[in-house]
């Protein structure tokens, strides 16, 4: 298996760190509390160990690791590897931007669930040379039935492009052709179609894997240095033993999308060695698309050297054209903890949204069988048995490594969530974009990474918000990161994305930048200025508990910085103003509020527009606020999702945090440890500035700018006291090493009733009732 040995260190290196943790703390006793002993913050899923994905695991004669790095190359142990990416199965077309790509779909699957609208995403290609013949593997992203999908791979070169076996409506030069599919293999002389031979196929489906052996006979490249190799993979007609070609719309057997202009239209949906493809295409696929449509992929290829093969030779080719890049845009592949179905979901999958609602796979769901309830809504809250629109087990996202080498600690991070049905890829804008502005600091270089969130129209709930965790701990897998400069930012609905899970988990996130985001969710632009602010639903039904601005007093200890338009199309200041009041009323919160106006006040506009060095003075180093003495946490049983590892119960050295009502109520615990010597920051009145930047989209963008920043809190004499005020609030564990007070501490409780308070390692809960309790057993400064 590919990641045993990972998997067994990752659990060594938890166990390790547990151990380290509880070190020199009292032995619990049975009854006590120990919930806080856990060698990661925030929500479980975030430190979980790398999850196994079939479609990354080795078998038989195949050993190396894959890259992981979508559309790289690579020689390991004695093979060549191509990976490709997810999602770009899209065959012909034109490449279009949001919103247009979630409505218009250039190839469309066949309406037959069984094909799960990915059958032809072609993950990796990988060959080896054996003694009498060459072996080839391709990984499919999805595999319910083997003969759904073929692939033909071209081996060596021509004078000219031939046309592709099977009706596959292509050309590619090659000596020799290859076609795969189900169990069976032809080889054909690519000038003639002459049979050359047979070719033994094995298929592991639970793998989703098909490995063909080209006996030497038919083609035999040892010795050679410039193999040239090229592949495409499409969708097969069993019944007539050819490529099922793209009509202009999809049925149950057959694939639709094909350009009306077009005769013969390409049967291929995926092609390999698609090197160049730009970063800011929404799925990677622009030249594919635009060759698939000409029927020539003859720009597609590779040359591999099997004499490097042949000697063992180990090349990652680290950032030369086609090799593994260490530094810049990475779009990379993980495997997640989840798959309640392969591929994409479909329109029979549980947890349909309700009828009008847009999603990024489905466009606009008018399906009215498929739901009691009737929503306009971008988006929905899928959860539990739901299936999200990217579904699979693989998922993806973009990271951006800049050229200056990490620090000591490791590179600061910022994690942006896009918004809705948006891809991380179509963040990118060249030198003045989100990835260069913030990554290429001088003096504070930080690896900005842009998640896929299973479609990015889940809101952060259910495998949605999981994902940003996934990723988050595949990138720190991989790359030397900070795990106390992490920042979390986002727009419009990931922008309510990202202050829900730093609002949900704020000892994750030593900052937060929210870029014009919504406040309940799901939501609709423009009708949410109403929609969004009455006390019941209208015009969308709302995911109960979703609203944010209660959830405030969370941040007590995260600075964080917002940006509204004054003018927005989409998200009525009425909506981002609620929060910038919130934040004026009370004397804690370190914050910045950026009111935009003119063209940087439309919200298309104004999170795109290379403004961002209205940001990067604010974000610094991205270090945040120390272990805090005062911790004040909203709980929010709503928005636990367990089965995907997120239940927010957390903040710092408080967890365990649990309501006592059992509504789904909010509670709210405050707790001060006099250990830490320090008394609250002082407050601070408001201030307000009004500025004015360059952008791309104008010249000039007037903003107004609210802020606090908190000073340095003054020095206080130690006290073994922790002063707690709870809020329908049931129980709650301090980790008294954490709080700088010890097992005999002084707890002064308020709580406007019972609440069970557990100190770890410090024997039973203590037991409190409602009003203001005073349990003194040894009141001792701490040294």
């Amino acid at each position: 298996m590919r990641n045993s040995s990972r998997w067994q260190l990752r659990c060594l290196t938890v166990a390790v760190a547990l151990a380290t943790a509880t070190a020199g703390v009292p032995a619990a006793t049975a009854a006590e509390d120990t919930s806080s002993v856990r060698a990661w913050p925030g929500p479980e899923i975030l430190g979980e160990p790398e999850a196994e994905a079939p479609q990354l695991d080795n078998t038989g004669i195949w050993k190396a690791d894959p890259t992981q790095v979508c559309m790289s190359s690579a020689y390991r142990e004695g093979e060549f590897l191509y990976q490709g990416c997810l999602w770009d199965d899209q065959g012909a077309g034109l490449d279009q931007d949001w919103p247009v790509n979630t409505l218009l779909k250039t190839y469309t699957y066949p309406t037959d669930p069984a094909y799960r609208s990915n059958a032809a995403d072609l993950v990796e290609l990988r060959t080896k040379p054996l003694q009498d013949a060459t072996a080839f593997r391709v990984t499919y992203n999805t595999m319910t039935d083997p003969g759904l999908v073929a692939t033909t791979i071209a081996l060596g070169d021509s004078d000219k492009p031939l046309p592709a076996p099977h009706g596959a409506n292509t050309v590619m030069p090659a000596q020799v052709f290859v076609t795969v599919h189900g169990t069976t293999a032809d080889v054909v002389n690519a000038a003639d179609g002459k049979k050359l031979g047979s070719a033994p196929v094995t298929v592991d489906k639970e793998r989703r894997q098909v490995e063909v052996r080209v006996p030497h006979s038919a083609y035999d490249p040892t010795g050679r240095h410039d193999v040239r190799l090229a592949a495409a993979a499409g969708l097969w007609d069993r019944d007539n033993d050819r490529y099922l070609v793209p009509r202009l719309t999809a049925d149950e057997q057959h694939p639709g999308g094909a350009s009306a202009d077009v005769v013969d239209p390409s049967a291929f949906f995926d092609v390999a060695f698609r090197y160049g493809e730009p970063m800011d295409s929404a799925w990677r696929d622009r030249l594919q698309k635009a060759a698939l449509l000409e029927g020539d992929i003859s720009r597609f290829h590779t040359d591999v050297d099997f004499t490097k093969l042949a000697e063992g030779v180990d090349d990652d080719m680290n950032n030369k054209p086609g090799g593994v890049p260490t530094h810049g845009y990475i779009q990379r592949i993980f495997p997640s903890h989840f798959e309640l179905a392969q591929g994409r979901r479909q329109p029979g999958d549980p947890g349909a949204p309700p009828t009008g609602t847009f999603t990024q796979q489905g466009g606009l769901n008018l399906n009215l069988t498929d739901s009691s309830e009737l929503s306009g809504q971008f988006g929905w809250a899928c959860r539990e048995d739901c299936v999200p629109d990217l579904a699979g087990r693989l998922q993806r996202y973009l990271i951006y490594v800049p050229d200056a080498p990490a620090p000591t600690g490791g590179y600061a991070s910022l994690t942006w969530l896009p918004g809705y049905a948006l891809t991380p890829n179509e963040q990118v804008a060249g030198e003045k974009d989100l990835f260069h502005a913030v990554g290429d600091r001088p003096g504070a270089p930080t690896a900005v990474i842009a998640v896929d969130g299973r479609g990015n129209d889940g809101w952060a709930y259910g495998q949605s918000g999981a994902s940003t965790f996934e990723t988050m701990a595949d990138a720190a897998r991989h790359y030397k990161l900070d795990a106390t400069r992490r920042v979390i930012s986002g727009f419009s609905s990931g922008g309510y994305s990202a202050n829900k899970l730093a609002l949900q988990f704020p000892e994750v996130f030593s900052k937060a930048f929210v870029c014009d985001g919504l406040d309940r969710a799901p939501s609709f632009p423009g009708l949410n200025g109403i929609g969004d602010t009455l006390p019941v639903d209208t015009i969308t039904q709302h995911e109960p508990g979703s609203k944010l601005t209660p959830l405030l007093p969370s941040r007590r200890d995260q600075p964080v910085m917002e940006w509204a338009g004054a003018n927005d199309d989409f998200i009525p200041y009425v909506i981002t103003r609620e929060r910038a009041d919130a934040y004026a009323r009370s004397d804690f919160y370190d914050y910045e509020f950026i009111t935009w106006s003119g063209a940087a006040g439309e919200h298309l506009i104004q999170c795109n527009s290379g403004l961002w060095d209205v940001l990067t003075p604010w974000l610094g180093d991205g270090v945040g606020v120390p272990t805090p003495a005062h911790v004040t946490y909203v709980r929010n049983p709503l928005m636990d999702d367990a089965r995907f590892g997120l239940v927010g119960d957390r903040s710092y050295w408080l967890s365990g945090i649990n309501t006592r009502s059992t509504d789904g109520s909010l509670g709210t615990i405050d707790v001060f440890s006099k250990g830490f010597g320090v008394t609250d920051p002082t407050a601070q009145a408001q201030k307000t500035t009004v500025g004015a930047t360059e952008g791309t989209t104008s010249p000039v963008n007037p903003y107004l700018r609210e802020y606090r920043h908190l000073p340095t809190p003054q020095s206080a004499t130690k006290a073994n006291e922790l002063v707690i005020d709870a809020k329908n609030i049931g129980a709650v564990t301090v980790d008294p090493k954490q709080a700088k007070v010890d097992c005999k501490a002084k707890l002064r409780v308020t709580s406007d009733g019972p609440v069970k308070v557990t100190l770890t390692g410090c024997g039973a809960a203590r037991e409190f009732g409602a009003g203001t309790t005073v349990l003194d057993l040894v009141d001792l400064p701490l040294p």
